[in-house]
């Protein structure tokens, strides 16, 4: 039961991140300044070691999509195993503000 439980926690938690994902994608597409503190970050967390050589070049790819608005919103919510388990850690933190962050959940409701 326990594992159902925690199965549930985190698909809800998926699922929440994959709308602010929507959000965050959106708001850097219009403010293209997040793309390079994103791209930052990236790079800082992979010297770190915080991040896989393969979580590294799948963040690399998703960056390089910018320049195409749909492919780029496309691949920010992608529902595959591994564009999931990339949100879990995402390179875009402090993007969203509070109240967009809550504007952004809300729509999930």
């Amino acid at each position: 039961m326990v594992y159902h439980q925690k199965k549930y926690q985190q698909q809800e938690a998926d699922r929440r991140s994959l709308c602010l994902h929507d959000c965050i994608a959106r708001k850097v597409l219009a403010e293209p300044a997040w793309l390079n503190q994103a791209t930052v970050t990236l790079q800082q967390r992979y010297e770190q070691q915080l991040l896989s050589y393969g979580a590294y070049l799948n963040w690399q790819a998703i960056l390089a999509q910018a320049d195409n608005p749909e492919a780029f919103i496309r691949a920010m919510t992608a529902t595959d195993k591994t564009t999931t388990a990339l949100r879990r850690k995402t390179i875009f933190s402090g993007v969203l503000n509070e109240k967009e962050r809550s504007d952004c959940l809300a729509a999930l409701l």
